[in-house]
């Protein structure tokens, strides 16, 4: 395989933030980064990096340090997004914006907004984020009835070509909806607040993987599998470092499949008055509803009603509904 990419050679005076190792090789490779936990309560990806860095017999509970590994090309990070709200099992650390919501000028710039302790954790990464190659953000929902698949906020080439290697059938473009969400100004829309937009925002390509249900640990070995393929196919690793790990890759689980990109249009907002399903099919993700169609009520009887035809996405699961400020998000195909 020939890759061409622009090396971004890895400064020795940029800090390494808490809960993140360095790999790096004896070759020169693209500098990539792995988060999981970027949300405390999406535990498979928090369980991809601990199990890599445990078979390299690294630290995976607190990860730190350079290290020089033969197999690795460029430079490796691999690390927890947000080990505090890890720690707490909750989607954020403050309660308030989670990580995943903090990565914009609007936020880093206001002192207030700067004491959250999200923000804070964005501040610690924003400089490595700002400086790679390529990211992958490591993601699961809160619905049991989850279809894997690829979100990011632009769509380029090479996010195509990267896209190639994971084996979905949908890609989701976020993009300005997210940023409304949490109150950034219209002028600065064109900048959607995640860890993707800002790699892309820098000259990289992130994108993040919504690997399943976030309470479902059968999936590891698999979501395992798959990160690996796509970091051999990008050259960030060699054969040897899969070895390492001790795994084999199925052909059956990473083999490519047709793709089709989608955009959000609207994000149905949770009223927190006990919200209950029509029915339980209105969790599965990529659910085609009409306009109209009915979703589901609150306790009060107050029905709540897809806004126009399209695909639902990124539904509350039931054990999320009491704390998800969204119920479900409206996406439908890019250029439609």
């Amino acid at each position: 395989m020939n890759t061409v990419f622009l090396v971004k050679v890895f400064m020795p005076n940029l800090p390494i933030p808490r809960y993140i190792s360095h790999l790096h090789g004896t070759k020169l490779g693209p500098r990539v980064v792995v988060f999981g936990g970027t949300h405390g309560d999406e535990t498979t990806g928090v369980e991809v990096i601990q199990t890599i860095l445990k078979q390299l017999g690294l630290d995976s509970d607190e990860p730190s340090g350079s290290h020089e590994f033969p197999f690795v090309n460029g430079d490796l990070f691999l690390g927890i997004g947000n080990p505090e709200a890890v720690a707490k099992d909750m989607r954020s650390s403050s309660g308030v914006r989670d990580l995943n919501r903090c990565f914009h000028e609007q936020f880093f710039s206001d002192p207030k907004e700067m004491e959250l302790s999200d923000q804070k954790r964005a501040a610690e990464l924003k400089d490595l984020l700002a400086s790679v190659n390529y990211f992958f953000d490591l993601h699961s929902v809160s619905t049991d009835r989850i279809v894997p698949f690829i979100g990011l906020t632009t769509f380029t080439k090479e996010h195509a070509r990267v896209c190639k290697f994971f084996p979905v059938s949908y890609i989701l473009n976020v993009h300005s909806i997210l940023g409304r969400d949490v109150g950034i100004d219209d002028r600065n829309l064109e900048q959607a607040p995640t860890t993707c937009s800002w790699v892309n925002r820098h000259g990289g390509t992130g994108l993040a993987y919504e690997m399943g249900f976030q309470k479902d640990f059968s999936s590891t070995s698999r979501a395992l599998q798959i990160i690996l393929h796509v970091l051999k196919e990008i050259g960030s690793i060699d054969e040897g470092f899969i070895q390492k790990i001790g795994v084999t890759i199925d052909p059956s689980i990473t083999k490519q499949t047709e793709q089709h990109v989608f955009r959000l249009i609207s994000c149905e907002r949770n009223k927190f008055k006990d919200f209950s399903y029509s029915d339980d099919r209105y969790t599965e993700s990529w659910l085609p509803v009409h306009a109209g169609e009915l979703v589901g009520k609150y306790s009060d009887g107050e029905e709540v009603r897809s806004p126009n035809d399209g695909l639902l996405v990124f539904q509350a699961g039931k054990q999320t509904l009491k704390t998800n400020p969204s119920l479900f998000y409206l996406a439908v195909p890019e250029y439609e």
